[in-house]
């Protein structure tokens, strides 16, 4: 292979040499001799170039050298700069733990996505959040269960929420009951010697000694709470409450109850037969909205990752409406409360518990809806000055016969109501009616057969069962306060220039409920002239305020609810301490959001924990939010 490499060199040398001579028009000795001139000359300036190349490149590698020196020390700077800042901000006082204060490069490159995560499992779920989250035992408790369910104190109220002399109240309240803990603790060892003294007189010197010893004592143990102006008094009146629980032989009495120490419990509204459907059956109408929807409450059942289970939390308010259906035969509920604290969960959690009950619930929970979208609007033919919404009330129609046909079996409708909504021509087209009366099954049937008798027939249903006796009948609707606001149907039939809307009360889907409730956005506050009892049942309705409803429309109608005597005003308080950790660890437990794989390092953390309450301030959606994002 060598021999050949030479030979071929050699060849080629030769053949160029000739083909030199052959452009030079010389000889071929002159060629070469040209020719080998050439190669030395330009052997000679290679070897000068190439010293000069090689000292460039020599200094061009030490200037890069030196430049990764520079960068290397600035990093260096840098990374003690910042080393500096985040132990001067963990040493700021009122910081309790220390965070990440920088995204790591691997965070910023991550392409990871949510369809790159493993399937969720109930085996990801601690056992923490398993032990955390208590489910009533049946699903859902009936309103009988549901009132005397121990649950956990409401939270406190909130200076920073506008209850400044709430919150002045309840600290007052806090330590009185503080000190009257202090007190019976102190006052326990030396009862006992004041019981064994036989003379009255004794006794009497006794206990006024006690009063100044337990005074003298707790003021030196509470020297900031003993600078109170009402120390003494609270000292006073809780060795009274004392002495008087001693009295009746209970030395041990304490000022707590069942839900002092109970724990939350969630409803389970899911059952076996729903299948995949997003809302339970036993919450129908409702539904998930495009637009949020009615208080955006489906949302935690859309984004949890366990569709087998849809939880309610039961607290305290919740509590409340069901104890004051279960006193009264015909309730009257107003609720309101700040956005998102959870009152659209609250009569969902009241109608799954009343259907429960077999109680027959009309089920209105997107009141803004019906109060814009009714496609269009008629004149009633019967009752003049009422407006009719025939596509809305044929919707109703049916809802309530798919949650109801049972319970409404046997129900009759007499001649005089059928007469007092629809005019004798109309009557003459209802093929099940015989002159004397019909059932409302057959009625509600009738109003998917024909529209135009839609809101007849769903004014006869809700009259009849507003004031029959037979099984209780009850009203839930959300986004009340709407209907008191800027109106959006319009007729010429009562304004021929169509500038005026139609007020609410005068058209059929609203006439009932709103003439329950006899609110007013007035000053003086009277109730309306057309007042209705529901003769057994009641209805509950809710504000909102997630849409564009005037601010002192609300306000009106709260001040309007609380000056009722006959009115039960629950307001819906943010979530307590310990109901914000159970609803975390029901996150977890379900799946939403980042909980969903963290195998309980939220729950567990917590100064996690405190992150989620402080930036959602404890209000139900915004700590759905925080847990999501």
């Amino acid at each position: 292979m060598g021999r050949w490499h030479d030979g071929a060199s050699e060849i080629s040398s030769t053949v160029g040499v000739r083909y030199f001579a052959r452009r030079s028009g010389g000889s071929l000795e002159d060629a070469e001799e040209e020719l080998r001139e050439m190669q030395d000359d330009g052997k000679k300036r290679m070897k000068d170039v190439s010293a000069a190349d090689m000292e460039f490149y020599t200094n061009l590698m030490d200037d890069d050298d030196e430049e990764e020196d520079d960068e290397a020390t600035a990093d260096e700077e840098y990374r003690l700069r910042q080393q500096e800042i985040q132990l001067e901000l963990d040493s700021r006082t009122g910081r309790v733990w220390k965070d990440p204060w920088e995204i790591t490069e691997e965070q910023w490159m991550s392409t990871a996505t949510v369809d790159d995560l493993p399937e969720w499992s109930p085996e990801f779920v601690s056992r923490v959040s398993q032990e955390r989250v208590q489910i009533y035992p049946e699903g859902v408790p009936t309103l009988s269960s549901l009132a005397s369910i121990p649950l956990p104190p409401a939270a406190s109220p909130h200076p920073g929420l506008g209850q400044a002399k709430d919150y002045a109240a309840y600290r007052k309240d806090y330590h009185y009951r503080y000190l009257a803990e202090k007190v019976r603790d102190m006052a326990q060892p030396r009862i006992e010697g004041i019981l064994a003294l036989s003379d009255w007189d004794d006794k009497q010197e006794a206990v006024d000694k006690l009063f100044e010893t337990i005074e003298a004592d707790l003021h030196k143990a509470e020297a900031v709470l003993g600078k109170h102006p009402q120390f003494g008094k609270w000292v006073e009146r809780a060795v009274e409450e004392y002495l008087q629980s001693v009295k009746k032989g209970k030395t041990s009495a304490t000022i707590s109850d069942d839900d002092s120490t109970a724990k939350p419990v969630f409803m389970d509204c899911y059952d076996n037969t729903d299948g995949d459907q997003m809302v339970p059956s036993i919450l129908s109408p409702l539904q998930p909205h495009p637009r949020d929807g009615p208080g955006r409450m489906v949302e935690e059942w859309e984004l949890s990752a366990h569709k087998k289970t849809k939880r309610i939390l039961l607290r305290q308010c919740t509590k409340t409406v069901a104890k004051t259906l279960e006193e009264n035969n015909s309730a009257r509920i107003f609720v309101h409360g700040r956005k998102g604290v959870g009152k659209s969960a609250l009569l969902a959690s009241i109608v799954a518990s009343a259907r429960k009950s077999g109680q027959i619930v009309l089920y209105l929970p997107d009141g803004d809806r019906l109060r814009k979208n009714g496609y269009f609007i008629t004149p009633n033919s019967k009752r003049e000055g009422m407006f009719d919404l025939q596509n809305l009330s044929q919707e109703i129609c049916a809802q309530l016969l798919t949650s109801h046909e049972a319970d409404l079996q046997g129900m009759k409708a007499d001649k005089e109501s059928m007469e007092k909504y629809f005019k004798d021509s109309q009557l003459e087209r209802i093929a099940d009616y015989s002159g004397d009366g019909i059932l409302l099954v057959d009625l509600l049937e009738h109003a998917q057969e024909r529209k135009n008798h839609a809101p007849m027939c769903y004014s006869v249903v809700v009259d009849y069962l507003m004031n029959q006796d037979d099984k209780p009948f009850l009203i839930v609707m959300d986004e009340f306060n709407g209907l008191y606001d800027h109106g959006h149907y319009f007729h010429m039939a009562y304004d021929e220039d169509v500038r005026k809307s139609i007020p609410y009360e005068r058209i059929n889907l609203f006439e009932q409920a709103m003439a329950a409730m006899s609110l007013s956005t007035t000053e003086d506050d009277e109730p309306t002239s057309n007042h209705k009892e529901i003769k057994r049942g009641g209805i509950i309705v809710a504000v909102s305020e997630s849409h564009a409803i005037r601010r002192k429309v609300t306000d009106a109608l709260v001040k309007s609810a609380e000056s009722q005597v006959n009115m039960h005003v629950v307001e819906v308080p943010r979530f307590s301490d310990i109901e914000a950790d159970h609803i975390l660890a029901n996150f977890e437990a379900t799946g939403v959001g980042k909980l969903r794989l963290d195998r309980g390092d939220t729950v567990m953390d917590d100064e996690e924990v405190a992150y989620l309450k402080m930036v959602s301030g404890c209000i139900g959606q915004q700590l759905l939010d925080a847990s999501v994002i």
